[in-house]
């Protein structure tokens, strides 16, 4: 599971920041620079989720039923708090930033998932 695990990061890492330089530009181009800043917040609202749920389905692997059941709910408990937290924190800033950390992590997120899917089914395909 690393293995696969470090190759998409590293795909996904590339694609992020290609993404995030059109993001960046875009911003300062309009005049709303001051929200880089709340983008890269909500990556790392992502990066924590993400991080978090590969990081408890690996150690559930080797689990019982009931132990692998408690730790998928216990990481989905600091998944949400975590999120609960940031999102929380930007909109009590302004609606704004709010909005720029939710598109920050739901960018990071998808991309996150669209290159584990393919890299998965690209792995097998290969079998």
């Amino acid at each position: 599971m690393k293995g696969i695990l470090l190759a998409s990061v590293k795909r996904m890492l590339k694609s992020l920041g290609v993404v995030t330089l059109m993001a960046v530009i875009t911003l300062a181009a309009n005049g709303r620079a001051d929200l880089i800043g709340a983008l890269f917040i909500g990556y790392f609202a992502a990066a924590v989720y993400a991080w978090t749920m590969a990081y408890r389905i690996w150690r559930s692997a080797g689990l019982s039923a009931s132990g692998a059941r408690r730790e998928m709910l216990w990481g989905l408990v600091l998944r949400l708090a975590v999120l609960l937290v940031v999102l929380f924190a930007a909109v009590r800033i302004s609606a704004e930033v709010f909005g720029m950390v939710v598109a920050g992590f739901w960018l990071f997120y998808l991309l996150f998932m669209v290159h584990l899917i393919t890299d998965e089914f690209r792995g097998a395909s290969r079998k």
